[in-house]
């Protein structure tokens, strides 16, 4: 049964409904915000206090302070709030109620990943395990307080593999990537420890040593600091030709995120003719790090894939690349557009703060990479 507003407000003492009713009557406080309030009377148990908490939840909204969202997670969790929280302990509590929120979608999906092409190449027993599931990916997040949950989608395609490993008793969440090298077929992205911690050298070589992958020998041509950090833009230029060559005229790619997860949720192309477009074979460049003689080398490695899949990997790039937070807490929303026949590109991020904010927006020429 649905109760509405004025149902919960009879059930109440007649000195804190009718301040209520009299806020409503006027318009100076909306619905949602009542049955908000009335939400963490039942969870606190204490309904004396609304009117002052409804003062304070406002304020709080008002500075960015997801109290609603806590509310609605801790009733749906079945978990404690108090109405006298500060901003600070509000936040933490959503953190902590997120990534529980996460894990438990995740374990409910409890999605299996494939991942058979990188297991051939690891040593049949090492210190760690590989994760093969979608609730494993969410006790990893939530063990080591990071976004290796936002790494979802591109496990359930086949880009990647995540593996825990230990080193002198310290987790380490390691990503790992397939190359087009038969004498050296992995190679390790990344490697990160609680709260997205980095490894010293010495636990980057004994990583690459449990695993069985050479910390020095890695396909590809390995270029110093000159080379920029992100390629997308390289590889925009090497989808582009066959995009035209396809009768398309623009890309856009939705993507979300929330909680200490976020993912492509859609790329469409427009108009489209051709219902295998997704499938087409294409060649695009990837990168890696590795630390040699002293010095952080990047190395770009030629790449072969799908057309959905190149797409999918250079707007993970571009996303990295503006440093906006756009999968943990409130999470955020976006789309990447390619104007084909402009040839141009245009990305939009947006972040939650219980209001919707652009964080990030601007377009470029595909060929020239200059800002338009």
């Amino acid at each position: 049964m649905t109760y509405t507003v004025e149902n919960r407000l009879a059930l109440l003492p007649a000195k804190v409904s009718m301040p209520f009713r009299q806020l409503l009557s006027a318009g100076q406080i909306t619905e949602d915000v009542v049955h908000t309030v009335l939400d963490a009377g039942e969870i606190t148990g204490d309904t004396s206090k609304l009117i002052g908490f409804s003062v304070g939840f406002l304020h709080l909204r008002g500075q960015g302070v997801p109290v609603h969202d806590v509310i609605r997670m801790a009733k749906t969790q079945n978990r404690r709030i108090s109405l006298g929280w500060s901003a600070k302990r509000w936040k933490e509590e959503h953190d902590r109620l997120s990534r529980a929120e996460a894990l438990h979608r995740m374990a409910q999906e409890n999605v299996g990943y494939d991942v058979s092409k990188f297991e051939e190449h690891l040593p049949e027993r090492f210190s760690g395990y590989l994760i093969r599931s979608s609730r494993r990916l969410g006790m990893e997040g939530l063990r080591q307080r990071h976004c290796v949950a936002s790494y979802d989608s591109r496990l359930r395609n086949g880009n990647c593999a995540i593996a825990a490993v230990f080193v002198n008793k310290q987790r380490w969440t390691v990503e790992l990537r397939l190359t087009n090298d038969e004498e050296a077929p992995l190679r390790i992205d990344q490697i990160k420890t609680r709260y997205n911690g980095l490894p010293p050298a010495s636990v980057r070589e004994k990583i690459h040593e449990i695993l069985g992958i050479a910390l020095k020998k890695t396909a590809g041509v390995s270029v110093g600091s000159a080379m920029p950090n992100y390629i997308y833009m390289e590889n925009l230029r090497r989808i582009l030709p066959v995009l035209r060559a396809q009768g398309i005229e623009n890309v856009t790619i939705s993507f979300e995120g929330y909680g200490d997860s976020g993912s492509i949720e859609d790329i469409s192309y427009a108009p489209c003719t051709n219902e295998n477009i997704k499938e087409i074979p294409v060649e695009h460049l990837c990168t890696a790090s590795h630390f040699d003689d002293g010095q952080w080398l990047k190395t770009v490695t030629p790449q072969q894939s799908t057309l959905n899949e190149a797409i999918d990997e250079l707007t993970y790039d571009y996303l990295e690349e503006t440093g906006v937070d756009w999968y943990n807490n409130d999470g955020g929303y976006g789309e990447l557009v390619i104007d084909v026949n402009a040839g141009t590109v245009a990305l939009e991020v947006n972040v939650r703060y219980t209001e919707s904010t652009t964080e990030y927006s601007a377009e470029r020429d595909i060929i020239t990479g200059e800002d338009i």
